[in-house]
């Protein structure tokens, strides 16, 4: 049996002093579409983090509890070709004095932008050609990421992270800073690249991130999971209004939801 994707067994992290994850036990398997729904201090970007391995699950005489596809122990290269991690942080730095384009086949290297010492073979040209063309970023192609709006320079970075075909591709606040119109183009995008087989993880506070493609919501609470289900179970006013603290009501509209 092909093992999960990412699998947390009773997961603790600490950041200095405070427990950033709780106990948490997870199971996402290989080709589920999941989002990680949360409010800000919940532990979302510690997720984020063990993923990166830049946090650390606490080791108390036995297994970490964590795996990537059943192994607990990945050379970062390796594991950076597996998962494409697309972070607010990471948007920040790409978006410098490189093309579009280089940004987008810097992938395969792990850089920002590609240098002398890389070799760039026919593959990969036409493999970036098939990522400008999948999020329609044409246009942008021979522009300077630093000369372009932050959803046009987030959508190249997103092309970037799936330029090496990876198992999966996992996302931090997308739409965090882009206005209405940005937003719902970039979802509109991220439908593409469900619809063309890669499995989407999404982190985020802003349920309208939720594109109808995914159906599975995980709700952190406090660095805990409080919920775990599809959609039309989980997504409810009482249960946003447990999970953010505020009063919420819901609207859906074309497989999209909303609250205010």
């Amino acid at each position: 049996m092909t093992p999960p994707l990412l699998q947390y067994d009773h997961v603790t992290v600490r950041r200095g002093d405070q427990i950033a994850l709780d106990d948490i036990s997870l199971s996402i398997p290989a080709g589920e579409h999941v989002a990680i729904l949360g409010p800000n201090g919940s532990g979302k970007s510690t997720f984020i983090k063990t993923l990166t391995r830049e946090c650390y699950p606490s080791i108390t005489g036995r297994p970490s509890g964590f795996r990537i596809l059943g192994r607990d122990t990945w050379d970062l290269f390796e594991l950076r070709a597996l998962l494409g991690i697309v972070t607010n942080d990471l948007v920040a730095a790409c978006t410098r004095d490189v093309t579009g384009r280089d940004t987008i086949l810097s992938g395969f290297f792990s850089s920002i932008g590609v240098w002398a010492h890389h070799h760039v073979t026919a593959a990969m040209q036409t493999r970036t050609d098939e990522i400008i063309d999948l999020l329609e970023v044409a246009p942008l192609a021979g522009r300077r990421l630093d000369e372009l709006s932050s959803g046009e320079a987030r959508r190249l970075v997103i092309g970037r992270a799936l330029v090496h075909e990876p198992k999966a591709i996992v996302l931090d606040e997308p739409t965090n800073s882009l206005d209405l119109g940005a937003s719902h183009e970039l979802r509109e995008i991220l439908r593409k690249v469900v619809r063309a087989g890669t499995t989407m993880i999404l982190v985020t506070h802003q349920l309208q991130d939720i594109i109808p493609e995914i159906d599975r919501v995980v709700f952190l609470q406090h660095g805990r999971i409080v919920g775990d289900g599809c959609k039309a179970d989980v997504l409810t006013p009482e249960a946003l209004t447990h999970l953010f603290g505020v009063t919420v009501d819901v609207a859906r509209r074309d497989g999209y939801y909303a609250a205010w």
